[in-house]
């Protein structure tokens, strides 16, 4: 583990289905984790950009999660805001896979 990174042990990366997203609370913050169907594992903030919904609540397909309150959607492997209501990025972490557990940078 770098110096330079904060990698906290998340989840076991089968807690998050494949293909969807689980919540995970860290300290204040919350983090929506994603798992791809083939075990790529991303982290954004859970709060939307717009109006705050829990993004773990939200629609996932081909690697982007729909909000669950306004349907604005995001690319998760890069919080990019792809459609209106959504016009600002999520926050993304970075995220590794170690002997089937799931750790995010938190910083």
């Amino acid at each position: 583990m770098s110096n330079n990174s904060n990698w906290i042990k998340a989840l076991n990366v089968t807690d998050v289905p494949k293909n969807d997203v689980k919540r995970w609370d860290y300290g204040t913050k919350s983090f929506a984790i994603f798992r791809t169907a083939d075990d790529q594992c991303y982290a954004t903030a859970d709060a939307c950009t717009h109006e705050n919904a829990r993004m773990s609540d939200g629609f996932v397909m081909n690697h982007t999660i729909e909000c669950p309150r306004h349907a604005g959607s995001f690319d998760f492997r890069t919080g990019e805001a792809l459609n209106p209501p959504a016009c600002i990025n999520l926050k993304t972490y970075a995220t590794k896979i170690e002997d089937g557990v799931i750790y995010v940078d938190v910083e």
